[in-house]
């Protein structure tokens, strides 16, 4: 834990940049310290809460959010999330969907990164035509592998155009929050919490996650948020990938 601790507070900072709540980051770490793969998953989703809950308050005084965008993603996703919390899978298989998954995530991020910030909003018909199938992965990904789903939003939304870096982490944020809660809601159902454990990396984050959001919205320009997330995902992907083969 004095290791742990420390470290998680630096993840916190680094996710919160851009949006996220540190999951996947929670679940490398995790992994490498050799934690039990059952509680594993709900220690990921209260972490992120809490720095979501920090990075969206920091976001939202700033007048980042757009939830007319975020909406139709967050609706189907929502009922999706706490359907993922009550799957329990072997090891390999968690970790190997959650490096498959982010790795998907990080090309994205490394092709929008490339292009200029230049968001066009969609129609509505569009929108919620992608929105709901989107959103039922998002949300079924982030209650059974333990992360918030602004993994999988934040990218596609920057890949298809239609919000801007600070924007794209604004709503990360909220949809971390919001499918994080539902999916901790069924793994508290399965008595699948350690609190001793949850407690103290709670603290840290919540102080990593303030100093992330901070340097988010003063001093990080557009494409290195984008730079930074694609790194981020990518190194997630990376160690849940090795912990999947060995």
């Amino acid at each position: 834990m004095l290791l742990l601790i420390p470290l998680c507070a630096l993840v916190a900072a680094a996710y919160a940049a851009v949006g996220l709540g540190g999951g996947t980051g929670y679940l490398a770490l995790m992994t490498l310290f050799g934690m039990d793969t059952e509680t594993m998953p709900s220690t990921a989703l209260l972490l992120n809460v809490v720095v979501t809950g920090a990075a969206l308050l920091r976001f939202g005084l700033a007048g980042r959010l757009r939830p007319r965008l975020l909406l139709p993603f967050l609706v189907p996703a929502i009922p999706a999330a706490f359907a993922g919390g009550l799957i329990v899978a072997p090891r390999r298989l968690f970790l190997a969907v959650l490096a498959t998954g982010l790795v998907a995530a990080a090309a994205a991020m490394l092709r929008s990164a490339a292009s200029p910030d230049d968001p066009s909003p969609p129609t509505p018909t569009l929108l919620w035509a992608v929105a709901i199938p989107s959103g039922v992965f998002i949300g079924l990904a982030s209650g059974f592998l333990g992360i918030g789903g602004g993994v999988f939003l934040g990218p596609l939304v920057l890949l298809l155009g239609w919000a801007a870096p600070r924007e794209v982490a604004a709503m990360s944020s909220a949809t971390v929050f919001t499918l994080s809660v539902a999916g901790l809601a069924a793994h508290g159902l399965r008595g699948a919490i350690d609190v001793q454990i949850a407690g103290p990396l709670a603290i840290a984050v919540l102080v990593g996650g303030l100093a992330g959001a901070h340097l988010a919205e003063t001093r990080l320009s557009p494409t290195a948020l984008k730079r930074l997330f694609a790194v981020i995902i990518l190194i997630a992907a990376t160690r849940a990938a090795f912990s999947a083969l060995t």
